[in-house]
């Protein structure tokens, strides 16, 4: 069937802008519209159609518009309340396993650029968000997020009302879902692949870590390196176990003066204490952490040995080293805006995390202290030990693209491993 094509001309009348010498005036636009028909008279829709659903275990169905690559997958449901740094969330790889929700209404505004990547690959299942912004408007983007998902092979839904799932996120928990564009899958066949799936005891480490040491060098750029401390003295050799690791967290521990071998999560304790290093890091990482013993035994052979630093999963597994308990939360803290106190200083540090389990404080042998409180809810934000050189945060210091106020967080692991050093 022959098709044609049908132009159509749109013209706006624009007020100028006014000044000294000009009074104002007006200015007329045009922009031409081509839709394609058929011989039959069909005309092609200028707009997105609702193509995608997003449908959750609780039984709801959520029609929405994709955007990114087509299919079907399932995953759990978090939101994030982060602003900005869609990218930066887009590539943590501490999200294997789920789908993000997005709380902040429009997304995509930024584009996307080859600075801001935390890892070299995307790892999450899925982006969820109310609207995808109809242009970008950045110096420093290469393309829209929508070519980034499609490149990357992620899917991407928008059109949605994110704020009532936000709200039922909330009191309901968590929710495993199952976004799809294939419109031969039935409603029930979703729900049941919802339903049948579950995130909690799986391994999701072992897909994210990599598969052999390297040498990390990167440090922060200067242009974005905000903490201008002088890092004077010999450097530190830092052994990071990478559980799923941040870029970031790396450039800032380079940018401390550190020299850095990354390891994978199986690395046996032996072998990282025969490179004499002076500290060890175990990174963030997905996931539940009691999916991983073989991870919580290599911190318990290491503890005592060598200073050590957890972040994130790595402060989780440190917990369940030192004896105590880790459980899953309701709908965990995903988000750059989460307030948390230190309980040495009394001050209060705005924090980005993203996890889903904490450390049950009340689980906690003799000698280990709280050092941090989530101020949201109360729960355990950070550990210290020090009889074994310990240290610990439930947070991301690194926080990019923010906030920064627990950057000083690298210069305490600088100072343990000093005082050890002097020490010993």
């Amino acid at each position: 069937m022959a098709a044609t094509t049908m132009m159509t001309t749109l013209g706006f009348v624009l007020p100028t802008g006014l000044s000294p010498q000009r009074r104002g005036g007006f200015r007329c636009s045009l922009v031409r519209c081509s839709a394609s028909s058929t011989a039959s008279g069909l005309v092609e829709k200028p707009w997105s159609s609702y193509d995608a659903r997003l449908v959750l275990e609780d039984g709801s169905i959520w029609p929405a518009k994709s955007f990114g690559a087509p299919g079907t997958r399932v995953a759990e449901l978090v939101f994030n309340t982060s602003l900005t740094g869609y990218q930066e969330i887009l590539t943590d790889p501490s999200y294997a396993g789920q789908f993000v929700l997005m709380t902040n209404p429009q997304i995509g505004n930024t584009g996307v650029n080859l600075d801001d990547e935390e890892s070299e690959q995307c790892f999450l299942a899925g982006l969820v968000i109310r609207s995808l912004s109809i242009s970008t408007s950045n110096w420093r983007c290469t393309k829209t997020l929508a070519d980034y998902l499609t490149e990357r092979n992620l899917m991407g839904i928008y059109d949605l009302d994110t704020r009532a799932i936000t709200r039922r996120l909330r009191e309901e928990g968590s929710l495993n879902g199952v976004l799809s564009t294939e419109q031969t899958k039935t409603d029930e066949e979703l729900l049941q692949m919802s339903r049948s799936w579950d995130i909690v005891g799986i391994d999701l480490i072992s897909d994210v870590s990599c598969k052999s040491p390297y040498e990390w060098v990167d440090k922060t750029d200067p242009e974005w390196d905000f903490n201008t401390i002088s890092r004077d003295g010999k450097p530190f050799r830092v052994i990071a176990y990478d559980f799923g690791i941040k870029h970031n967290i790396l450039r800032r521990l380079s940018s401390y003066g550190c020299q850095i071998t990354v390891v994978p999560s199986t690395f046996p304790a032996s072998e990282a204490l025969k490179m004499n290093p002076d500290g060890i890091l175990f990174s963030n990482g997905p996931g539940d952490p009691s999916a991983v013993p073989y991870a919580v035994e290599t911190v318990k052979e290491l503890l005592g040995k060598v200073p050590v630093y957890g972040i994130c999963m790595g402060h989780q597994l440190l917990g369940q080293a030192l004896g105590g308990k880790t459980y899953k939360m309701k709908f965990g803290h995903h988000g750059g805006n989460h307030p948390v106190r230190n309980n040495r200083t009394g001050q209060v540090e705005i924090s980005a995390q993203n996890h889903n389990y904490a450390v049950d404080p009340a689980s906690l042998p003799g000698g280990v202290e709280v050092t941090h409180v989530n101020l949201n809810d109360g729960s355990c934000a950070g550990l210290s030990f020090p009889a074994m050189n310990v240290m610990s945060l439930q947070y991301h210091p690194e926080a990019s693209p923010g906030p920064h106020d627990s950057d000083n967080a690298f210069r305490e692991f600088i100072e343990l491993m000093k005082r050890s050093k002097q020490s010993s």
